[in-house]
């Protein structure tokens, strides 16, 4: 592999990593508020002028006037509501009802790409804040074996990375060249 194929690799990991990270925190933040909603949901919602629980029988939405500030929280709310309380109705109506597929497919891809990412998300979180005892242990085993050197504060070592980099950057001298171009020129 040559340089370009590292450095694209290495992007489509980056990429790989932000996606599956972002698709596990927006997840967890679904159900954040849809637990936000049934708690907390009937105290603002139904103290607001222009809100109201929507009048369908089979779920619980609410519904808000347009002009209410309110109005973009409960279509928040709701969505939330949709894609995890309901989800199993929205799924059950696409076996039936084949215009509901478009509804039931973002749901069930929530569901199948953000509850893997949030188990990644969590094992990594909990790999790390284990680990964390044993950085420290062994920076205080280095520490008390003296060893380690004395640390560096960040403008040291942000000084001398910069330095290594224009130490390498030096340009090369070239010898100037007579003609212009890669051959020489022959005189038949």
């Amino acid at each position: 592999m040559n340089k370009g194929d590292v450095r694209s690799m290495r992007r489509l990991h980056d990429y790989f990593r932000f996606l599956i990270w972002q698709s596990g925190l927006g997840y967890a933040a679904l159900w954040i508020v849809t637990f936000w909603t049934l708690d907390y949901g009937p105290a603002i919602f139904s103290q607001a002028a222009g809100c109201h629980p929507d009048q369908a029988k089979v779920m619980f939405y609410w519904a808000c006037d347009p002009a209410s500030p309110l109005s973009f929280l409960a279509s928040i709310a709701n969505t939330a509501l949709t894609v995890t309380v309901w989800a199993p109705v929205y799924l059950a109506a696409a076996t039936v009802r084949p215009d509901a597929v478009s509804i039931a497919g973002p749901i069930l891809a929530a569901h199948v790409i953000g509850l893997p990412a949030l188990i990644f998300i969590t094992i990594r979180l909990m790999l790390q804040f284990f680990l964390l005892p044993r950085r420290l242990a062994r920076r205080m085993q280095l520490i008390d074996s003296g060893a380690a050197v004395e640390l560096e504060t960040g403008e040291q070592k942000l000084s001398a990375i910069l330095e290594t980099r224009t130490a390498r950057r030096a340009p090369s001298t070239v010898k100037p060249r007579e003609q212009f171009g890669l051959r020489k020129l022959s005189r038949v």
